[in-house]
């Protein structure tokens, strides 16, 4: 990595961004963040404008419209966003020479495979959030074949944005008994602990398609039963199907994905999701005790 380089962090405001920002700039890297009010990814032009202002080296890409129910009547946005984002960015980088790292998500696959999905397994998105975020990988891969780094990840929660955690506390205040499904599979993944991760794959340029998430598998139902336990609150967490919540977009019942190959570049792992949660709920409450 060349001294001078510049990191541009598209999404630079949301949850991941907030921390990938801070973490880079910890780091000593030269590093800017653009979000809504600076750049439209779905304009070439807005994107031309800022990559000219900056002149990156490493554009990584957080920027998504990721409200998966509210994709499914918003379904132009999402493409626009999800889709035609993404490839705007890899023409822009293309165009100057810039390595892309573009986050994507666990909703390309439809849930159905037994073991957890690896990079190379078909994607067969099942919603409207799923086929547009399929698009961007593709158009990135189109346009910037040689150059690019695309990373799914999934249940992602952290200090800076809406996530489960949040949803599950704030509804243990109002709700004696909470019902949350328990037929989903997937590994809660921790902002700080994937913007380390980034951090790597950064650094090592490493190129292709990568599955990053927190170790260890669950369901939405046992993550909501660890939150309300490590957070010392006299409720009852009640198990229920996918089927009774009649969400209008579906989700993948089984999107478990694969890290090996993360693990095999970067020669570590993200910790369990567990610890990161446990992380989690120290920091919300200004608590430092380890």
């Amino acid at each position: 990595m060349k001294h001078g380089e510049v990191h541009l962090v598209v999404g630079a405001d949301g949850m991941l961004g907030t921390d990938l920002v801070r973490l880079l700039e910890d780091s000593g890297l030269e590093t800017a963040g653009v979000d809504l009010t600076e750049v439209d990814i779905t304009d070439y032009a807005s994107i031309e404008g800022v990559m000219n202002q900056f002149k990156p080296s490493v554009v990584i890409n957080t920027a998504a419209l990721t409200d998966v129910d509210g994709c499914e009547s918003m379904q132009q946005a999402a493409f626009q966003v999800n889709g035609g984002g993404p490839a705007n960015l890899a023409r822009a980088a293309a165009a100057s020479g810039a390595f892309l790292v573009h986050l994507s998500t666990d909703y390309v696959f439809d849930g159905r495979k037994k073991e957890p999905y690896v990079e190379d397994d078909q994607v067969h998105p099942l919603g409207v959030y799923g086929r547009s975020k399929a698009e961007g990988e593709e158009g990135v891969r189109d346009v910037l074949p040689k150059n690019h780094c695309i990373v799914r990840t999934q249940w992602l929660f952290g200090l800076h944005g809406r996530n489960f955690v949040e949803s599950i506390l704030a509804l243990a205040q109002k709700q004696k008994v909470l019902r949350v499904v328990n037929d989903q599979h997937g590994s809660p993944t921790y902002a700080p602990d994937l913007s380390a991760a980034l951090l790597t794959l950064i650094r090592e340029r490493c190129r292709g398609t990568f599955h990053v998430t927190n170790s260890g598998i669950t369901t939405w139902y046992a993550f909501a039963a660890r939150i309300v336990k490590q957070s010392g609150l006299d409720i009852s967490v009640e198990p229920m199907s996918s089927e009774e919540l009649l969400r209008p977009a579906p989700r993948p019942l089984n999107a478990a994905l694969d890290n090996a190959r993360f693990v095999k570049a970067a020669g570590w792992a993200l910790r369990p999701w567990e610890e990161a949660l446990d992380d989690y709920l120290k920091r919300r409450t200004g608590d430092a005790r380890p």
